[in-house]
């Protein structure tokens, strides 16, 4: 007879696990900077956190990090900085559903001085301090969110930029042009059909509804003041413009150039500001010298004639002259992590499988 032992069976409680699969550092998404006080402020989804630094430090160690259940950072994408009311805004994505404003000396586990509740799934956020209004882009309902600057608690967008002739698909980076009075969106190209709830949890249809589609990426220009239904005044889209992805946006509006994180291949594309159609970039940015990995967003830095780019593949933020192409490197480098130090590249995960025949655990983000 053959004796097995009994299996050990746990007692229950907290119960520590036998293996932890995690990122121990930041992993940077949005980017902003001031540039008047000179410093960066970065979003982190990983540790849900949001990080300032001195760019320009020997140490990429952050000035603070504003981190803690009291801050109700969760899933955070966007971040953009208002210089005058010295404040920072930070969009959560997911779960949260809500846009937090804290002031530039907050650190640790403080609350926000403002709380806003905005779509599921916004993601990039812009400042008119003009208009005295920001914008939201928010992914699954194909629209962008114009509010008075210091919106709270529950309250309604000034304006809805949204609709079939708009052709916003999956909006993402979002950038406020003042100096030419445009909005500039950047779509992934996945358009899930236009509804109005009638009430119970249905869904039907509206006059312009459509099915889902797959369409190309794209960079759209509206008019600031645009609100419904309106068509772009421009949009860069086709197979020579190599949009794959494209996350976060900026406008340098005083050498006429956009810039885009291109996520999908790992690049930066720089663009005429007039540019229209299916247009080639002036310049790209990728490489291995570039340190380019998987960016979310850019930040124009006009002070210093050069923009940063957040790397969310390699915990890093990257310097560049604004005149950089090809496999450059950067002027300057913010650190995260120990260099060399991959991001495990969880986004937000809900859910894992166990793949029994390659002895592999599944995680979709």
């Amino acid at each position: 007879m053959l004796l097995r032992s009994a299996p050990v069976v746990p007692s229950g409680g907290d119960i520590a696990p036998a293996r932890l699969l995690r990122d121990a550092y930041p992993t940077f998404n949005g980017i902003a900077i001031d540039t008047e006080r000179d410093f960066v402020v970065a979003s982190d989804t990983n540790l849900k956190s949001v990080l300032m630094y001195t760019p320009r430090a020997r140490s990429s160690k952050p000035l603070r990090q504003i981190r803690g259940e009291k801050t109700e950072i969760g899933f955070v994408a966007g971040v953009a900085v208002d210089s005058e009311a010295r404040e920072i805004y930070a969009v959560n994505n997911d779960i949260e559903d809500s846009l937090n404003v804290f002031s530039y000396d907050s650190a640790g586990n403080v609350t926000p001085a403002r709380r806003l509740s905005v779509p599921h799934q916004s993601w990039g956020i812009a400042l008119s301090p003009a208009r005295d209004e920001f914008a939201v882009s928010v992914e699954v309902l194909n629209a962008i969110m114009i509010y008075r600057r210091i919106a709270n608690i529950v309250e309604s967008p000034r304006r809805v930029i949204r609709g079939s002739q708009t052709e916003i698909a999956d909006p993402h980076g979002v950038f406020w042009d003042g100096v030419h009075g445009e909005i500039v969106v950047a779509n992934h190209g996945n358009f899930r059909g236009l509804a109005k709830n009638t009430g119970s949890g249905c869904m039907a249809g509206t006059g312009e509804s459509r099915e889902g589609q797959f369409r190309p990426p794209s960079i759209n220009i509206y008019p600031e003041s645009a609100d419904g239904d309106v068509k772009p005044l421009r949009k860069i889209e086709g197979l020579h413009t190599g949009l794959d992805f494209p996350m976060g946006v900026a406008v340098d509006a005083m050498h006429d150039e956009i810039i885009v994180a291109n996520n999908g291949d790992s690049s930066l594309l720089i663009f005429d500001r007039s540019s229209n159609g299916d247009v080639a970039p002036r310049r790209v940015i990728r490489g291995p010298r570039t340190g380019i990995d998987r960016p979310m967003g850019v930040a124009i830095d006009p002070k210093n004639d050069g923009f940063w780019a957040a790397n969310f593949g390699n915990h890093t933020a990257t310097f560049f002259s604004r005149t950089a192409s090809g496999d450059a490197a950067p002027i300057h480098v913010i650190r995260n992590a120990p260099p060399g130090t991959p991001t495990v590249g969880f986004g937000n995960p809900m859910a894992l499988a166990f793949d029994s025949r390659r002895k592999e655990i599944l995680v979709p983000n």
